[in-house]
């Protein structure tokens, strides 16, 4: 009698091996944002205001920044949410530069392609997720 045939029952209910984990897109990465830009009580006790980014804990990679007035940066996200204050974004394309505002209560998502650069252009400090596939 064959017995690899029978399943193992102390498995029962647990994850199996093989299965994959959810792939993870730019939509779903953007709802995350969302969700977790909605509740600030779980994140806000990790953020510093020394222009180092913190990463969220989870699967996805998120990162929370804390811009100070003048800071720049080049970061390489495929979501931002502006949490307070405001950045400004310039984007190099082949028609020249482009510059926009970018203001708290919003969510950019990004396609693959030009380089970008955020600025705090302010004079407080501004509050930022970012988050890649």
């Amino acid at each position: 009698m064959n017995l690899s045939v029978i399943p193992d029952l102390t498995l029962q209910g647990a994850d199996s091996p093989y299965a994959t984990r959810p792939t993870v897109t730019i939509g779903r990465l953007a709802g995350l944002v969302r969700t977790l830009a909605a509740s600030p009580v779980d994140w806000w006790h990790l953020a510093r205001f020394d222009g180092v980014p913190v990463r969220l804990p989870g699967e996805a990679e998120i990162w929370l920044s804390a811009w100070p007035p003048g800071y720049r940066a080049a970061p390489a996200a495929d979501v931002l949410a502006v949490l307070a204050g405001e950045l400004s974004e310039r984007t190099i394309t082949d028609h020249g530069v482009a510059e926009r505002a970018l203001r708290a209560n919003r969510i950019r998502v990004y396609g693959a392609g030009h380089p970008r650069e955020l600025l705090n252009p302010g004079p407080a400090y501004a509050v930022s997720l970012h988050a890649t596939v």
